[in-house]
């Protein structure tokens, strides 16, 4: 408990972002759970696969006879009433209900590890969308820049101060800014486009700008525990070898006979006859291998979960320590491009003629691949966070 306890505050501190400023990515995914079809679809198929497991799990339904005799040179008139049940012992210990209801969970895990996987992939586009927004921001301040610059040098040129080489170099830094702003519009279309599909068709509103300041994570051993106790991947392989088990006792129990018990009542004019008759049927030959089958099917759960312990074990720590390297990089990248920024020198500079046009888009350009590189580096860390947190959702 304690330990979830600070693993939940470690991902609130990080996607604190997302809160504070309009909590957009939180009511995202939960739009896409509410709207998307394919959760939808596998929501009502696995009810339908629940009937369908449950479908034998009560004794067979009691046969009624009704029968009328008579003779041909006989006025003797007969009548008869028939009610038998059958019962088998798989039936009334449990064992089908126990293999049923452990079908069932088993597709409720299911539906988790796929709601997962989809909830994934949507607050990775989600991020995705928050660096092209920051993105836009940064390169819609340059484009006001290049529009500033270009009023200023056809003045200068009027006046005779710059040459029309310089005036041609500001209007091409101006076209540069336009063109990289226009693929970044139509990047955030195409991510916009893909969180409405899974949506439902519906569109998507998401308009933070920026990312979190990176807090430190969790030690990984911390970590480990509560997501190896949530992952519905080892949950399924855990469920599935306690299934096959049950089925082992289930097949071993078919091996019980079957017991039916018959009432029946005849009256011939005024004779009337009752009766109860007993019957047993004995499985000589009958599902002779399904106990061997289901043993079988044991041991190779067994194997898969293990399998899938040790997968998953070096997969989130492959993951984890990923997510560190890159959170310093992400810190200190976005901490030195601030730090280091010349953009207000510059247009003073630029302004007051210390440096030419070309060496001023030159700087621009250098700041620019800096910031973007920045927040390439701090997606790259929020990408490796969710998928790192995934079991969380």
């Amino acid at each position: 408990m304690i330990k979830r306890f600070y693993i939940l505050v470690a991902l609130v501190s990080i996607s604190l972002v997302s809160l504070a400023q309009t909590g957009t990515i939180e009511s995202v995914l939960s739009e896409i759970e509410t709207n998307n079809l394919t959760l939808k679809s596998l929501r009502e198929s696995n009810n339908a696969q629940k009937y369908a497991n449950k479908e034998d799990i009560t004794l067979s339904n009691p046969e009624v006879e009704f029968n009328y005799i008579w003779g041909a040179n006989s006025p003797t008139r007969g009548k008869g009433i028939t009610v038998s049940q059958e019962f088998d012992f798989q039936t009334i210990l449990g064992y089908k209900s126990g293999v049923a209801n452990k079908q069932n969970q088993l597709l409720d895990i299911e539906y988790k590890r796929e709601r997962i996987n989809l909830l994934l992939e949507a607050k990775t586009l989600c991020y995705d969308l928050i660096y092209h927004n920051a993105l836009y921001k940064e390169l819609n301040e340059r484009l006001e820049l290049a529009k500033e610059n270009v009023t200023l040098f056809k003045k200068r040129y009027e006046n005779g101060d710059v040459s029309i080489l310089e005036l041609n170099k500001a209007k091409l830094d101006l076209a540069l800014a336009k063109g990289e702003l226009a693929i970044v519009v139509a990047d955030k279309q195409d991510i916009l486009s893909q969180l409405s599909i899974l949506n439902g068709g519906k569109d998507i509103t998401l308009n933070v700008e920026r990312f979190d300041d990176i807090a430190p994570l969790p030690l990984f051993d911390v970590w480990y525990t509560e997501a190896e106790s949530l992952n519905p991947v080892l949950e399924y392989a855990r469920n599935e070898v306690e299934l096959y088990e049950k089925a082992i006792k289930l097949n071993r129990s078919a091996w019980a006979p079957k017991l039916s018990a018959e009432y029946s009542r005849e009256w011939e004019d005024e004779n009337k006859l009752n009766g109860i008759t007993i019957g047993m049927s004995i499985p000589l030959w009958a599902d002779i291998n399904k106990v061997k089958s289901a043993k079988a099917n044991a041991i190779a759960s067994e194997s898969r979960k293990k399998e899938a312990e040790v997968n998953f074990y070096y997969q989130i720590k492959n993951d984890y320590e990923k997510s560190v390297i890159l959170q310093r990089s992400a810190a200190e990248t976005k901490a030195a491009v601030e730090q280091l920024s010349n953009m207000t020198y510059l247009g003073k500079a630029l302004e007051c003629g210390e440096i030419t046009m070309l060496d001023y888009i030159v700087e621009v350009q250098m700041y620019y691949d800096a910031r973007t590189m920045a927040l390439d580096a701090e997606r790259a860390y929020y990408m490796s966070l969710a998928k790192l947190s995934a079991y969380t959702l």
